[in-house]
């Protein structure tokens, strides 16, 4: 009996790769990698906004990704999510960008994007308007949309399902946008976003080449952990392949103060969490697209402390009217107590009027041009350029999943090369013991086995068959590669 349910998984598993959607969208035969707009851009100069982006920010935050080295490490998407769009459509009934966000177009913005080596990807709604930014919906215009995203020269497009009352089941119009992307010629990744509600994996194959499998990912632990738990429950016979692979969601990686805060949730996962979560999605196979501020942007008009009180602070804000600059202490913002002392704002010596709560207030006049530099922490650095994670996401192979449904400590994957990705996953808030032998990881009963980790880039030695467990701290994930020996 078990052998008979093998083969009728194996033969679904089969069809499902005949069914696969291969339209030649460019780096989409593995799970997408890149970046999204998402949490990122604001006028540069200023802190991130939720969902903002400006032609500056983009053309600006693009040079960043390539003098930063993500195509280096795979990464080559580059996507603007629902940010870009004018709140009306034009005279004709087309869509284009907000007129004073964008006064060059949108194809301004693309051809940059081009010209950096990179694939460009653009959001828009299944509904009549978007989710966040209220902004026109593809509904009952998806011929018309179709056709300008591939007329700026649009490689992937995001479509999310926000106000979409009477429109009946997401199975039902997706296709009508996937067959429009197809009848304009052009090849365009069609990712599809219904939050894995009406089970995408099962229908999706056949009109995109991913779909959102899960929830919103915001950057706290909580929404991590039910965003791997989600991934889990797809089941095993459509767990991804060539050009169909079950979407995540972004990345929140390193995100913490520098970042927007996506859904009104600020970044506050430990560096062991943004760790298990880089690991989770790549064991998954899902997409890794980062959504993550990527340069460092002054003005002339960037405040500094000469002397302080109380206690030792660095203004890291600008001088604006009536509001109270943001100190910070050890890297924490104190955006509250504001910052005592001398100031230079624009180029002039300023002292501030004390508001008799203790905090100083000032004046220092229109900022001045922004200068950007790329830039992403030494902890983002560390988790997104791991080649060695990426090289577990990056393969042909049907996602890894739980080997014991129900059990999410041991995930495994099994890949191209004969190799098994291993995860010692740890959801709960004490240690765990976790361990393995041969045959639970498909090796075979007694089959010796090498294994590497994966984080601390070391060999570990070769086993008799059996992992001994070891000690996983809370919401960590340790990430393995075994061989047979």
């Amino acid at each position: 009996m078990r052998t008979l349910v093998a083969k009728i998984v194996v033969g679904l598993i089969f069809i499902s790769y005949a069914m696969a959607y291969d339209n030649g969208a460019p780096h989409s035969r593995l799970p997408v990698m890149g970046w999204s707009s998402w949490v990122a851009l604001s006028p540069l100069g200023e802190h991130p906004i939720f969902d903002y982006c400006d032609e500056s920010s983009v053309k600006t935050a693009a040079d960043s990704f390539v003098s930063l080295g993500f195509p280096e490490y795979g990464y080559h998407h580059f996507h603007l999510d629902d940010c870009w769009a004018n709140k009306k459509r034009n005279s004709t009934g087309y869509l284009e960008g907000e007129t004073d966000h964008f006064p060059d177009g949108m194809k301004s913005v693309v051809d940059h994007v081009h010209d950096n080596g990179l694939t460009f990807g653009l959001y828009t709604c299944a509904g009549t308007h978007t989710c966040v930014g209220g902004r026109p919906g593809s509904k009952d215009n998806w011929q018309k949309d179709a056709d300008v995203f591939a007329e700026w020269g649009v490689d992937w497009v995001k479509m999310d399902n926000c106000n979409t009352d009477g429109m009946g089941k997401p199975e039902t119009y997706y296709p009508l946008m996937s067959a429009a992307l197809n009848k304009t010629g052009r090849q365009i990744h069609f990712n599809m976003c219904e939050w894995g509600k009406d089970a995408p994996w099962e229908w999706g194959p056949r009109i995109a080449q991913s779909w959102r499998a899960t929830g919103d990912h915001t950057p706290v632990w909580e929404s991590t952990k039910q965003i791997i738990q989600q991934s889990a429950a797809v089941p095993a016979e459509y767990s991804g392949h060539p050009y169909a692979w079950n979407d995540m969601d972004m990345l929140e990686t390193g995100n913490y103060e520098q970042a927007a805060h996506a859904n009104g949730k600020e970044g506050t996962m430990t560096p062991t969490e943004y760790k298990t979560e880089f690991s989770m999605w790549a064991i998954s196979a899902s997409p890794l697209t980062v959504t993550t501020p990527i340069m460092n942007c002054t003005t002339t008009s960037q405040s500094k402390c000469h002397t302080v009180s109380l206690r030792q602070q660095h203004s890291t804000a600008s001088c604006t009217d009536h509001v109270s600059f943001g100190c910070s202490d050890d890297g924490r913002m104190f955006t509250d107590k504001g910052c005592r002392g001398e100031f230079i704002c624009n180029g002039l010596n300023t002292t501030c009027d004390l508001d008799g709560q203790g905090r100083h207030f000032c004046s220092c006049g229109p900022p001045g041009p922004a200068k950007c530099q790329p830039w992403i922490s030494d902890l983002q650095k560390e988790i997104l350029f791991n080649k060695e994670i990426i090289a577990i996401n990056q393969d042909v192979t049907p996602q890894g999943r739980p080997v014991k449904d129900g059990d999410m400590t041991l995930w495994t994957r099994q890949l191209s090369d004969g190799s098994v990705a291993v995860a010692l996953y740890n959801e709960e808030d004490q240690p765990q013991h976790i361990g393995f032998d041969a045959a639970t990881i498909g090796l075979g009963s007694g089959q010796r086995f090498s294994a590497r980790d994966l984080w601390k880039h070391v060999d570990l030695g070769t086993f008799d068959g059996k992992f001994a467990p070891m000690q996983v701290e809370p919401h960590q994930s340790v990430m393995l590669r075994v061989h047979k020996q």
